[in-house]
């Protein structure tokens, strides 16, 4: 959290008389927050996979953006995220824009980040309604019997679990689960006979870009000896780190309960 305090320190500095009028948003999970804001009058251009805004100047991929379309949208703010290593220096030096990177790894890093745009777009009434409806949220999310212990299938090929600093790890935490694998990693790769032998009591499986077309776990010969739960999970919801991290929350709570009826 102290690593995103900072950079917003950063940013008010600059933005201390004026909210970011032209945005071109890098980190496509960033988009829901904007929407949600209704700043969407502030968003100038995005990456190609973001739908929120229709109308805004398609700028590349969020790994390797148009360094030329940014300097014509002329923007005051660009919203990078965890890929800007490659790109975030040169943007900046282009462009003289402002860069604040959206990278959260837990759902109070969101909360941050909401509260972070909503200062940098002048949407701060917006921000404070929207994190207490995100908090209501989480209030609602029921107890369950006992803690499960859980793995995350990020993908099957090659063999890669959620690790503790993967926000669907604090999705699971929140929802009334543990996240087994022992790692602050991202993304952790895992023998599969380390994993049958953990035992997780669920295991989830996620489908969409990172996981395309993966066998159903509970078919695959390797995990046989496997007794767990077997629970889908869609990775636009579950491993984009925004507002929709708070209804996955809800939703695997849901389907916890379910296992223990």
């Amino acid at each position: 959290m102290l690593r995103l305090m900072l950079t917003l320190t950063i940013l008010l500095s600059v933005f201390s008389a004026n909210a970011a009028e032209r945005v071109v948003i890098l980190a496509p999970a960033a988009a829901d927050i904007f929407y949600k804001l209704g700043a969407g009058d502030k968003v100038a251009g995005v990456t190609k996979n973001v739908t929120e805004f229709p109308e805004a100047v398609k700028v590349g991929t969020h790994i390797r953006p148009n360094a030329e379309i940014i300097r014509s949208l002329k923007p005051d703010l660009i919203i990078s995220g965890s890929a800007d290593s490659y790109y975030a220096d040169a943007v900046e030096a282009i462009t003289g824009a402002s860069v604040y990177k959206y990278d959260p790894l837990t759902l109070e890093e969101i909360l941050v980040c909401v509260r972070d745009i909503g200062e940098l777009t002048g949407r701060t009434e917006q921000a404070a309604r929207l994190v207490g409806e995100l908090k209501g949220k989480l209030m609602s999310v029921q107890p369950l019997p006992s803690v499960a212990k859980v793995i995350f299938e990020v993908s099957q090929l090659p063999y890669t679990a959620a690790g503790r600093g993967n926000i669907a790890s604090s999705v699971i935490e929140a929802a009334g689960g543990k996240n087994i694998v022992d790692s602050d990693d991202k993304l952790v790769k895992l023998s599969l006979e380390r994993v049958v032998a953990s035992q997780p009591d669920v295991y989830i499986w996620q489908t969409g870009p990172m996981n395309r077309n993966p066998a159903l776990p509970a078919e695959r010969p390797e995990f046989s000896k496997m007794r767990s739960k077997w629970i889908h999970a869609d990775e636009k919801q579950f491993s984009r780190a925004n507002t929709g991290s708070f209804d996955a929350v809800i939703e695997l709570n849901s389907a916890l309960r379910k296992l223990y009826e």
